[in-house]
This record gives C-alpha cells, sequence and structure tokens, in this order.
C-alpha cells in the first residue's frame, strides 16, 4: 500500500505533491534532552498524548515536569481524577503532576494572565523539550492551550530570559483526539505495556468512552510507515525556536494537517484592505489569495491599479471570494497616491495596506481586527521578510526567511528609521486623512512618513505575534530595491523625511536616536559575543565527546576482535572435539565396553546398574 496525500508549501501556496518520506518518517527517532515540560489541558491527556515518550526519557536519566492547567470537572469529579493523575504518573515512573485547577474548557488563547503564568514557568524550569496538545486537535482547550504555548515563544527574542534559559528549547506537539502529520515518530514498543497501565488507571474516564482502544488503535496505526520490529508508535510534530520564530501560529498548525478553525472569530473588527500593485499579475493573484485565507475575511479590497497591464484579469478570479473594487490609475501615479486613493476609496474604521509582492498570514486580520476591536487605535504586529527569486515555470520559491522587522515601539530609534512595516499596521483612517494622508511628494519612505505623524496623536500598540511576511522578490521591479542601504537614493529619501520631520534641526533628539541604534547594536553584539563563546565551550565538549567516542570505538574493536578470537578458538575446540569422538567410533570394535562407556560420556548418564550389567 502506498501512502500519498497532497502536499502543503509553507501553507496556502502548493505547487506539487510531497512524496511520502516528507509527510511522514519512515524511521523511528527519539524524544530526547533535559528537562522535559509536559503541558496537559486535562488530567490523563499526558498519558494518552505522550505517556509513551515521556516514559522512555524518565528512564533514560530526563527530568519529567508535568502541569495540568484543568481540573477535568465537565467530565468526571476533579477529585477523583486528579488522584488518578498521580496513580497513571506512578505506574509510568515519573513524578507526580502539578495542577493548576483551572475551569475545565475555559482556556482561552488571549488569556494574558495564562499566558504571563505559563511564559514565567517555562522560564523557570529551563526546559530543552516543552510538550503539548497539537494546534489540529478538535478540542478547544487542547487548541487554546497549544496557541498560547506556540505565541509565547514566537516572543522569544535573543538575549531574554526564556532564551537564555533554553536557547535549544524544542516544541513537540502531541496527539489526543486527532491524528496529526507528523515530522517525528517515536517507538514505544518496551514500554507500551506501562502506557497502558496508566491509561487505565484513569478509570473513571475509560469506563465512559473507549479511550484506551482508540489509544491501542492510533499506537498501532503509527507502525504503518515503521520497520516491523516496533510494535507500538507515538506521533509528535517538532519545532525548534528558529523555526518559530519565523512562522506564523496559523503556518504551524497547517504543517500538521487539517484542523478545525484556530480561535473562534469574535469581536474582530473588518477592516478594509489596499492593494497597490503594477503589473505584476502573478504578485497580484498570490497576493489577493492571502486576503482569500484570512480567518477573519476583509471587508472590502480596493485594488489600486497603476501599472499599464490591467489587473482586472487576476480580480476576476477572486471575485466570488472577496468583496473587491479595482482602481485603474492608468498608470505611472506613484505608490504616494496610489496609496491614497485606496485610502479615501476605503469605508471601514481601519485600513491596512498590503503591496503585490507582500502576504498576510492567515490570522493577520483577525490579530488587527480584534485590536480595533478592543479600542485599540494603532495596532501592528511582527513581519517576517522573505527572500523569494522566479523557480523558471511562472512560480516562485522560497530562499530564506528571516525576523528582522517589528519589536516594540521605540519613539527615538523610530524618528530615526522606520522598523514597522506598513502591512504589519491597521490604520486609523480618518485620523489619517485628518492628517493629510500620504504625501504625493514621497514615493519613497512614504508610509514612514504617514506613521510619523500618526504616533504623535497615537501610541502604536505592538502585537507581538506574526502575521505577515514582507517579501523580496529578486528580479522584480521595486523601489526600495532599486534604492538599498547607503544608496543616493536611500539617503537623499532619509534626509528628506528627517527634514521635514524636524529631526535635522533638534540635536537632542537626532543623538537620542542614534544612542538608541548604539545602545541597540552594543546589545545584539554583546549577545553575539556571548553565544560565540557558548558555540566555542560547546565545540570543545563536542571535541571532547568525539575523543571519548573514538576511545570507546577503539575499544569495542579491541572487544570484537577478542570476541572473534575466542570464537575461533571455540570453533577449533568443536573440530578438535568432534574429530575425538570420531576416531572413537572408529575404534570402538576394538575396546571394551566399559572402557568405551567412559571415554564417550555414557557411563555419566546411563545409570550404574545397567553399566555394573554390562561390565
Amino acid at each position: 500500500m502506498r501512502l500519498a496525500c497532497p502536499g502543503l508549501w509553507g501553507f496556502w501556496y502548493h505547487r506539487s505533491m510531497r512524496s511520502e518520506p516528507e509527510l511522514v518518517p519512515y524511521a523511528p527517532g527519539r524524544l530526547d534532552g533535559s528537562p522535559i515540560l509536559v503541558l496537559a489541558p486535562h488530567p490523563d491527556d499526558e498519558v494518552f498524548g505522550c505517556g509513551g515518550a515521556v516514559t522512555l526519557a524518565g528512564r533514560a536519566g530526563a527530568r519529567v515536569r508535568t502541569v495540568i492547567l484543568t481540573d477535568g470537572g465537565a467530565q468526571g469529579d476533579p477529585g477523583v481524577r486528579r488522584h488518578e493523575a498521580a496513580e497513571a504518573a506512578r505506574r509510568l515512573g515519573i513524578p507526580k503532576p502539578e495542577h493548576w485547577d483551572l475551569a475545565d474548557r475555559s482556556l482561552d488563547p488571549s488569556d494574558d494572565r495564562l499566558r504571563e503564568r505559563l511564559e514565567a514557568l517555562i522560564a523557570r524550569v529551563a526546559p530543552a523539550i516543552v510538550l503539548t496538545p497539537s494546534p489540529a486537535e478538535v478540542h478547544p482547550d487542547h487548541r487554546a492551550l497549544a496557541l498560547l504555548v506556540y505565541r509565547i515563544l514566537q516572543r522569544v527574542t535573543p538575549g531574554d530570559r526564556i532564551q537564555a534559559a533554553s536557547p535549544a528549547l524544542r516544541l513537540a506537539a502531541y496527539e489526543v483526539s486527532a491524528v496529526l502529520r507528523p515530522n517525528l515518530l517515536v517507538d514505544v514498543s518496551e514500554v507500551w505495556e506501562d502506557v497502558l497501565a496508566a491509561a487505565k488507571a484513569y478509570e473513571s474516564q475509560v469506563t465512559l468512552l473507549p479511550y484506551v482502544e482508540v489509544l491501542e488503535g492510533v499506537a498501532s496505526m503509527r507502525r504503518l510507515t515503521l520497520p516491523a520490529s516496533v510494535r507500538r508508535a507515538e506521533a509528535y510534530f517538532v519545532t525548534d525556536l528558529r523555526w518559530i520564530r519565523t512562522h506564523s501560529a496559523a503556518e504551524w498548525a497547517a504543517e500538521q494537517g487539517p484542523s478545525a478553525r484556530l480561535e473562534p472569530v469574535r469581536e474582530a473588527a473588518r477592516l478594509d484592505v489596499v492593494v497597490r500593485t503594477a503589473s505584476r499579475p502573478q504578485l497580484l493573484r498570490e497576493a489577493l489569495q492571502s486576503l482569500a485565507q484570512q480567518l477573519a475575511p476583509p471587508a472590502r479590497v480596493i485594488v489600486v491599479d497603476d501599472g499599464t497591464v490591467p489587473a482586472t484579469a487576476v480580480c476576476e478570479e477572486l471575485r466570488e471570494r472577496l468583496s473587491l473594487e479595482v482602481i485603474a490609475t492608468g498608470g505611472g501615479a506613484g505608490r504616494s497616491a496610489a496609496a491614497q486613493l485606496g485610502l479615501e476609496r476605503a469605508s471601514a474604521s481601519h485600513v491596512v495596506f498590503l503591496d503585490d509582492d507582500d502576504r498576510f498570514l492567515p490570522e493577520h486580520l483577525l490579530v488587527l481586527g480584534r485590536a480595533v476591536a478592543e479600542g485599540i487605535v494603532l495596532p501592528y504586529t511582527d513581519a517576517v521578510q522573505g527572500i523569494w527569486e522566479p523557480d523558471g515555470e511562472g512560480g516562485l520559491r522560497p530562499v530564506a526567511r528571516h525576523r528582522t522587522f517589528g519589536g516594540d515601539f521605540d519613539p527615538r530609534r523610530f524618528r530615526l528609521i522606520n522598523h514597522i512595516p506598513l502591512p504589519t499596521v491597521a490604520v486609523p483612517r480618518e485620523l489619517a486623512l485628518e492628517l493629510g494622508g500620504f504625501d504625493r511628494e514621497l514615493d519613497l519612505y512614504e508610509d514612514w512618513d504617514l506613521l510619523l505623524r500618526l504616533v504623535r496623536r497615537a501610541r502604536p500598540e505592538h502585537l507581538a505575534m506574526i502575521t505577515c511576511e514582507y517579501r523580496t522578490v529578486t528580479g522584480s521591479a521595486s523601489i526600495t530595491a532599486g534604492n538599498p542601504p547607503g544608496s543616493p537614493g536611500q539617503l537623499t529619501a532619509l534626509a528628506a523625511v528627517w527634514r521635514r520631520h524636524g529631526l535635522l534641526d533638534d540635536p537632542r533628539a537626532l543623538a537620542a536616536g542614534v544612542m538608541a541604534l548604539v545602545v541597540e547594536r552594543d546589545r545584539q553584539a554583546e549577545l553575539v559575543r556571548s553565544l560565540d563563546e557558548r558555540l566555542i565551550e560547546t565545540a570543545g565538549e563536542r571535541d571532547g565527546l568525539r575523543a571519548e567516542l573514538s576511545r570507546l570505538s577503539t575499544q569495542r574493536q579491541a572487544l570484537l576482535e577478542e570476541a572473534e578470537a575466542l570464537r575461533s578458538a571455540r570453533d577449533a575446540a568443536a573440530q578438535q572435539l568432534h574429530e575425538l569422538r570420531a576416531e572413537l567410533v572408529r575404534g570402538r570394535s576394538s575396546l571394551p565396553g566399559k572402557v568405551w562407556r567412559k571415554l564417550a560420556g555414557d557411563g555419566a548418564t546411563g545409570g550404574g546398574k545397567r553399566g555394573g550389567e554390562e561390565g
């Protein structure tokens, strides 16, 4: 039987079918590392989801810390379930879990207090691995916990307390009520009976629903791509901090397969989106497709076509999925004029801007819309920078992804250099128009110019989540690419913005901005120095381990050679014995019976009476 299913490249733009080994492992692995922090929404998830891998890790010497967040009261007596959790841990041979006793079905991914509590826990435990339910789960508590943990780790920046405590931290998502698409399968055959015993410790649950049968069935199904020696396996999707920092929660969820909606689209304001495009139909198509994938759809999409190749054909392809309006300038109006046309035509309270070479990730409008609904005037999120190149077949392929934009608002630094890309911002429409909107005299840094005016009236609110991709496409026409850092065009544009906002006339403000950049540079340099020292230390430990491994390999080879010599000696002795016995058989007729039996060994087994009679 061949396993095959549609491939997801990134998440929404898939062009080809992945092969089976790209979708599911064909060799088992392990969850190595210590400490291990297990986060379970309810009493029993820690067993049903990851009991085998945790047991293996504990027996290998890893320190295991388990935290059960809710009391499980929606499906049983909390006191009984707490007792069952302790018994299950005893049967697995791991420490008793810690209980936070939150209300069952109360977990919310937007709960700041719970986020802060979990963040403090992760920093305190400093785990090598954090285990959490998959976002592909069905139960809302499972998905809420998954999102909370992912967003905590996405906020981690170089040098902060979590990164400093656990620089190599990995996040492992496990399955309970819905199968996920794994990148790790763990052979749990040797501890499976203990896992079953721990599952049966939850007597109040297994009498309600066939949890044990489902557990057995899923673990058995996971053997399908593994060697025949594997009798039971558990599935995980494992990522590290580097991957998490450059991928949104929606991308993380999509990599694990079809899932229920990540979170409800409640209390999110509907936002208008203005798309600027100029004779790049393929890029426009992908930009509009990213809008069609939004968890909270835009109220209206206003495409401002400033090129000579009409955008109407591409827009027609998505008109059934989006409320689209096209404004054609005839070409050559410029970036600022195009943005201003869209801003004036929009009608929602807030407008989000998208250039045709950029992308919104699925939760972008949902995150911004919720912030607007909560009364935040100028919210913005984080973006990743994606480097793309033509694939030779009319499409694009990713080259690299970096976390280069975003962070908390710093007014001193912001006056000197823009660190907030326009696509990440929900622009308050009426305020922007009141302040004059986009200045048509600027065609570079026109977005920064508007933001500099906006931040004087409304403080930006940073929402620390990656929700869009600021793309650089090699070979495409771009005014930014045409004016790289340090170029005459860029320096002229910078000076123009500084001059119109008074920075060049305010030495103190200029010095404050420069010093903010210097402080950040020094912080990064210190971090690099610290990481370099750690790298050197790790390299030394690695070399020491390699030397020890070499010594052990040499010792092993000597033992193997000694064993081979012993086997050869044993085989030679056996051959001599065989020849001796053959010689005895040939000479039997010439020997007395008693002598023959003594030599052949029969006297020891034949019994004294028989031997005596023979004598």
